[in-house]
């Protein structure tokens, strides 16, 4: 074991202390959100309604949630035996809604590897330990894109309505 694969490890399994720790701050009104990553992991959680199959249920006509394109690439990963592999918003979410997401030291992010594989792939992998290295600055504009995209769609959709509402008078 290499001090590249210890951090892994040791982030990994500090992935509870991590997030309990965040609640516990926000909790008691302190600011997480200065320490180096947090900011890129809660919005990673945050756009989990937005990478979805299908839509979300609305309560009726007319309202929207926006919907991110599931093929979109947040990043290429490189596995242990070299091979690259693409991280997409689908494989993301799988890993968010069945797994979490760690922070190094440094403040990058560590999924586990079912962010870079379908679920078949991940069930054939033989050592799991594998994990996905973020780097923070790199992953923050790209989530800064992806979120951008979120608050168009929903402002397009909205400008929509008020557009029909006014023909309509």
């Amino acid at each position: 074991m290499n001090k590249t694969e210890l951090e892994n490890i040791i982030s990994y399994n500090n992935h509870a202390v991590t997030m309990a720790q965040i609640a516990v701050n926000l909790l008691e009104g302190k600011n997480p959100l200065n320490v180096c990553g947090v900011r890129e992991l809660l919005a990673l959680y945050l756009l989990v309604p937005y990478i979805t199959n299908k839509r979300l249920d609305v309560p009726a006509a007319n309202y929207n949630v926006p919907q991110l394109d599931m093929k979109t690439v947040l990043t290429k990963v490189r596995f242990k035996n070299g091979s690259l592999s693409e991280m997409t918003l689908d494989n993301l979410r799988n890993a968010l809604c069945h797994s979490f997401v760690a922070l190094t030291e440094k403040g990058d992010l560590i999924l586990d590897d079912r962010a870079s594989c379908d679920r078949k792939t991940h069930d054939t992998i033989p050592d799991k330990g594998f994990c996905n290295r973020l780097e923070v600055l790199k992953t923050r504009r790209k989530l800064l894109e992806l979120h951008k995209k979120v608050l168009k769609q929903q402002a397009e959709f909205n400008n929509k309505l008020v557009q029909e509402c006014e023909e309509c008078k």
